[in-house]
């Protein structure tokens, strides 16, 4: 991209959000790929648009940004996986945030709460394979989550603290409960 207007770049991606064409999603798909000062923005913009104009056939797409060089891309990615994302990229999700949780542990930033613990908790089914994972990690590693992700998880998941009943037994919050939760704490 040469002699970049961040502004304009991102209003275009904007503007690209609200189109339905496949053309429209390849230059968002080109937007997102760009890198460079000021481009931060611009890419972020792009993955939000993205989210808007394909939804759920992005998923793979923002399931890569996971690895993303950027965090603030990593973190939008995993933001509109939650809003707009289906199944396909909880594995992905998981050992994103396993990395998050393991090299980072809890002095990290916290993550905004749809981010990607909540879509791992609506993609996977009480007691599936993947809910049973996934609260297994979350026992084994609490002493690295966030006092964000612990109070978050009491909140909305207190079964899923150490002291709680079998992986397979533990009810996992809805997205409607979740939407609830994150509209309440806005």
């Amino acid at each position: 991209m040469d002699a970049v207007n961040p502004y304009e770049t991102v209003l275009r991606a904007l503007e690209l959000g609200t189109a339905t064409s496949r053309e429209a999603h390849a230059e968002l798909r080109l937007l997102i790929a760009e890198f460079g000062p000021g481009l931060q923005e611009v890419r972020r913009a792009a993955v939000t648009a993205l989210a808007c104009a394909a939804g759920p056939d992005a998923t793979a797409d923002f399931a890569a940004l996971l690895s993303d060089p950027t965090r603030s891309v990593r973190e939008c990615a995993a933001d509109v996986l939650y809003n707009v994302g289906d199944g396909r990229a909880w594995e992905e999700v998981f050992a994103y945030y396993q990395d998050e949780v393991r090299r980072r542990g809890p002095r990290r930033a916290g993550l905004p709460y749809a981010m990607p613990l909540s879509y791992l908790l609506v993609q996977a089914e009480s007691g599936s394979q993947g809910a049973v994972r996934l609260i297994g990690f979350l026992r084994q590693e609490w002493g690295r989550l966030s006092a964000f992700e612990r109070e978050w998880l009491g909140g909305n998941l207190p079964q899923a603290a150490p002291e709680g009943p079998p992986p397979a037994q533990v009810a996992l919050p809805t997205r409607a409960h979740l939407d609830r939760v994150g509209a309440s704490a806005g």
